[in-house]
């Protein structure tokens, strides 16, 4: 049959697909025309920007309950197999009645399919207990979908993958090794199709650790990351109990907050109440985690936390951030000048480019070699990260995060200060860690040792006095100082934090059962210290008098130490 030009391109329409072919089932049990969520909107929006790039489709999505990401990957998967030659689904569920919940949605569309424009049919179909098989020409089982449980990491070697979810994927028996050798059957081409989905289980899972990297440009990460929040499904809403203005009366501070945030409907609100009460047994970090608002609400730590949350989570996240590097040009005559390249991938996210006339503060930590997962799983060693604050309003700027050696952590700290009107910085000197190695570099490349920080005689000597040794050093004693000093600064707002790597390390920065703060097993918390030490430059630092922005450098001796001394790495 001959199919016309308007409805070969509406059939590629997939929300019109959605609503004209496909059949669901509502909460209230009703069959209904499939007409997309927001959540299900942005999934198809995602999947369609990864292909107009010519890239292979990797999605990670993180969730709350029952959001309907389950139905909208199989109507794409459902369009995508069912209408296409030699076209192999497979779906991965964490248990067997998650596999027969999943195949009921994919026979329903089956079953109740209606012709597109009246014109478009299935092709021939064999129907068995787990599995659809689509015929085309003498081949019977040309496309299949098949659903399964996720319950071997050899699944999938033995043939070829177009399209893969792996549903509720952090309640998989062993995640990591079954996404393996599964993705190792998925061609790396544009037209195939992976999405991981699932809420938060835990902090310093696989599902975690893909998180995170999908969200820090310097991973190269090929997975996009995907959030839905409880809010934007438009079943989680109750009617009310109470005549509204009542209702409107008894919100606490925080139902508020939410409502001005997100443009909360009371009814929406009422859910939510409802939820936390009934459901989640008044257990608020509970409720955070089954039905997150963002994603730093979704991976909760399990231990007590040592920043205050509600202060964290009033600070705006910029996801979308300029990212690059800061690269030396020369110029001619002997001159170089400093200039940030923006890329896809980079070391360097910049939230605010530097200002004339601003100061700012740099706190610098180098990698000491530490490895999250404490030698359990795959390598997970820590990060170099610089820090950029501004030092009049305390807003961050700017976020270096790489895996450095020490030498190169100081010579790109030193660039970064110098591309930020010649910062001050305060930079961790332990030895162990590479730090004195890191404070040599950055004193090598001709950075003012004026601009760097300079420790106390000793603990009883006013801090604004500075003695000549260089550096923060972190002990037994100092390091309590450190953390309690970035506390202050966020309890009284006094700083903003906008990169989502640096909330997330604070909201997983705990007091563990021996009481000392770190970051909780399986997390990173390098950003955590590279902001308090960029605290202590604001308030230990003296101010140095106003510089212009520095972009040009010359080649030239290294300044003189102003105070007529010796600069001691000690």
């Amino acid at each position: 049959m001959k199919i016309d030009d308007d409805v070969y391109f509406g059939f590629q329409n997939h929300a019109r697909f959605c609503r004209e072919c496909l059949t669901v089932e509502t909460q209230g049990r009703k069959l209904v025309p499939m007409h997309l969520t927001e959540g299900q909107i942005r999934l198809e929006e995602a999947i369609q920007r990864q292909r107009d790039r010519g890239r292979p489709v990797r999605i990670i999505y993180l969730k709350s309950r029952r959001i309907k990401a389950t139905t909208g990957t199989a109507a794409r998967f459902f369009h995508d197999t069912a209408f296409n030659a030699g076209t192999h689904t497979v779906v991965l569920a964490h248990s067997e009645t998650s596999v027969e919940q999943i195949f009921q949605i994919y026979k329903r569309f089956h079953d109740l399919y209606k012709p597109f424009a009246g014109v478009i049919g299935l092709p021939p179909t064999r129907v068995l207990a787990d599995r659809l098989y689509f015929g085309y020409g003498d081949d019977t089982e040309s496309s299949w979908i098949q659903i399964h449980t996720a319950g071997t990491a050899t699944f999938g070697r033995g043939f070829r993958i177009d399209n893969v979810h792996f549903s509720e994927y952090p309640y998989y028996a062993d995640s990591a090794n079954t996404r393996i050798a599964v993705m190792s059957a998925v061609a790396k081409l544009p037209e195939t199709c992976a999405i991981i989905e699932g809420t938060s289980k835990t902090i310093g899972d696989d599902f975690h650790k893909m998180w995170q990297a999908s969200l820090e440009a310097t991973s190269e990460s090929e997975w996009v990351p995907l959030f839905m929040s409880w809010w934007e499904d438009p079943d989680n809403r109750m009617p009310l109990a109470v005549p509204p203005a009542v209702f409107q009366d008894s919100l606490s501070r925080e139902e508020r907050e939410l409502m001005g945030r997100y443009s909360l409907s009371l009814e929406q609100l009422g859910w939510r109440r409802w939820t936390i009460i009934n459901d989640c047994g008044g257990d608020m970090q509970k409720f955070r985690r089954e039905h997150p608002a963002t994603p730093e609400e979704a991976f909760t730590a399990s231990s007590r936390n040592r920043f205050s949350i509600p202060h964290i989570q009033k600070m705006p996240i910029i996801r979308d951030a300029m990212v690059g590097e800061l690269e030396i040009n020369d110029v001619g005559g002997g001159e170089q000048r400093l200039v940030y390249l923006p890329t896809q991938f980079g070391a360097l996210k910049i939230f605010r480019r530097p200002e004339k006339g601003k100061l700012y503060a740099l706190g610098a930590d180098c990698a000491q070699g530490l490895d999250a997962t404490e030698g359990e799983g795959e390598p997970d060693p820590d990060y170099s990260v610089g820090q950029v604050l501004d030092r009049d309003t305390g807003e961050q700027v700017a976020v270096l995060r790489a895996r450095m050696m020490p030498g190169e952590t100081g010579r790109y700290m030193a660039r970064l200060g110098k591309f930020y009107n010649n910062a001050q910085i305060c930079g961790e000197r332990n030895p162990g860690g590479g730090g004195i190695s890191m404070l040599e570099s950055i004193l090598n490349a001709d950075y003012p040792p004026t601009l760097i920080y300079h420790r106390p005689v000793s603990p009883d000597r006013d801090p604004q006095v500075r003695g000549d040794r260089i550096g923060w050093d972190t002990t037994g004693v100092s390091r309590p100082m450190l953390i309690s000093a970035l506390d202050e600064v966020i309890r009284q707002l006094a700083i903003v934090v906008h990169d989502p790597v640096t909330q997330q390390e604070l909201l997983t920065f705990v007091i563990n059962p021996m009481g000392k703060a770190e970051a909780q097993r399986g997390c990173h918390d390098d950003t955590v210290i590279a902001l308090a030490l960029a605290v202590i430059v604001i308030t230990r630092m003296p101010r140095p008098l106003p510089v212009q922005p520095r972009t040009e450098l010359r080649r030239q001796p290294a300044e003189p130490d102003r105070r007529g001394r010796l600069v001691r790495i000690l």
